[in-house]
């Protein structure tokens, strides 16, 4: 950070808290700007990032919150993986039956202010460092969709992920993103159930029979059996922890 101590665009925030979640609402918090745009320590963004993303919600004004394709960084495919999600075309959804459609990651994320405001932020349960381990910006996609906001996802927009892993380390990291996934789900299904019944109808079928954009980018350690034991893990303990039902997140 030390090159940024004299560069009067950026403000650095030292704070105790835990969990990306809670660091991602601190942030949002001070900042002045109508368009949020989130990125992970471990990518690279393009020159024209932000401005791409501008463009994209001038050209769609229904849509709050937008996600880009995470693409690897330089690596050794014999060695680990990077995490990536990645799409061909751009997609909007506006209906919560659509979220498995939508499955982007918070490494290349943006949003209106208003929406995160109107949402009660990020669940600081969920995501890296939190309770729940992960799943922080799928939640406050679910509760947008929801609330009858838009949500895009697009090719034009992305980053680079150097978050590389090795094959051993990808275990645990499937794990995380499973357990943290079902916990979001297993509180959503007590906040919005029908929609969330029928999602999770849809999600079985993927499992089943079809594929994720997320979980093919994990290579060889993505068997269904640890996927599928992390997530229904998650999902008790997503049906056992109190609810705030103002908020829709999870009680501290």
């Amino acid at each position: 950070m030390k090159k940024y101590v004299n560069e009067p665009r950026v403000i650095y925030q030292l704070s105790q808290s835990l969990g990306m979640a809670r660091a991602r609402n601190i942030a949002i918090a001070a900042a002045k700007g109508e368009l949020i745009a989130i990125t992970d320590d471990d990518c690279v963004v393009s020159s024209d990032w932000i401005e791409t993303i501008v463009s994209t919600f001038m050209t769609y004004p229904n849509v709050t919150i937008l996600f880009g394709n995470v693409l690897p960084g330089y690596h050794d495919p014999a060695a680990g993986f990077i995490p990536i999600y990645c799409r061909d075309q751009l997609k909007i959804v506006s209906n919560p039956l659509e979220k498995p459609q939508v499955d982007g990651l918070g490494a290349c994320m943006a949003m209106r202010k208003q929406v995160w405001q109107t949402l009660c932020g990020f669940d600081e349960a969920l995501g890296v460092g939190g309770l729940l381990k992960s799943s922080s910006e799928g939640d406050l996609a679910i509760h947008a969709l929801n609330k009858g906001y838009q949500i895009c996802e697009t090719p034009s927009v992305s980053v680079v992920h150097n978050g590389f892993r090795t094959w051993e380390e990808g275990g645990e990291l499937i794990r995380r993103y499973w357990y943290g996934t079902g916990a979001m789900y297993g509180k959503h299904l007590r906040l919005y159930p029908l929609s969330t019944f029928l999602t999770l109808v849809l999600l079985a079928w993927r499992w089943a029979f079809g594929s994720s954009r997320v979980a093919a980018s994990l290579g060889r350690n993505t068997q269904k059996s640890a996927r599928l034991q992390a997530f229904v893990s998650g999902f008790m303990r997503g049906l056992w922890l109190k609810i705030d039902r103002k908020t829709g997140h999870f009680s501290p």
